[in-house]
């Protein structure tokens, strides 16, 4: 296997590419494409007036399983709650993504606040912007590629980052032994949702 970079090439005997919403540039090469959703998401974080009652030891991570669905986390890293819709944003690629907050997508979430969380909101902190590589499934893809077993691709669906350790230790298993005592079966790279036309999108995890 040989990697061509800017400036050096890289050979190996394995590879793995965990490369979210760059997946499919990358397995163009090897003739392979997914079908992939991305979506320009955000999370906010908002300086609750009573920080004492948000702390980790007093208030959990949450989620608020609907749709639309919401999450949110104690007080931690910023002086305020942090809270988001998730699949909230818009289609786009990692090239035309942006890095500007959707103003409508917070007031979903301000909105949602008030309703159920009215003491956790405050004043924006900040809106920071990332990136959902969705399978139509939302399961994750662990697997080797077909027709490359020295090749492994990880996709984590827009929920694989509390699981990146666990990832490590499979894609380590995978590409050192061949294979790994973890089931994901269910993770395949070959299953049929990952290729037929216009398949069916289910994103509530």
């Amino acid at each position: 296997m040989e990697v061509v970079t800017g400036e050096k090439v890289y050979r190996c005997e394995r590879l793995v590419i965990a490369a979210d919403a760059w997946s499919n540039s990358l397995l163009a090469h090897l003739g392979l494409n997914l079908n992939l959703t991305v979506t320009q998401e955000q999370v906010t974080y908002f300086a609750t007036p009573h920080l004492a009652d948000f702390q980790p030891d007093r208030f959990p991570v949450w989620i608020w399983l609907d749709e639309p669905c919401f999450y949110g986390f104690p007080v931690y890293g910023e002086a305020g709650i942090k809270a988001a819709q998730d699949v909230g944003g818009h289609e786009v690629t990692a090239e035309t993504r942006t890095f500007t907050p959707n103003p409508a997508s917070l007031e979903r979430v301000r909105a949602f606040l008030a309703k159920y969380l009215p003491s956790a909101l405050g004043p924006v902190i900040t809106t920071r912007t990332c990136l959902y590589t969705l399978t139509p499934d939302r399961d994750f893809v662990l697997d080797s590629l077909p027709g490359y077993s020295n090749v492994f691709v990880a996709l984590g669906a827009g929920h694989g980052f509390k699981f990146a350790s666990l990832f490590g230790k499979i894609l380590s298993e995978l590409a050192l032994d061949g294979q790994t005592r973890s089931g994901i079966g269910a993770f395949r790279c070959d299953r049929p949702v990952l290729h037929v036309a216009d398949p069916p999108l289910h994103f509530m995890v």
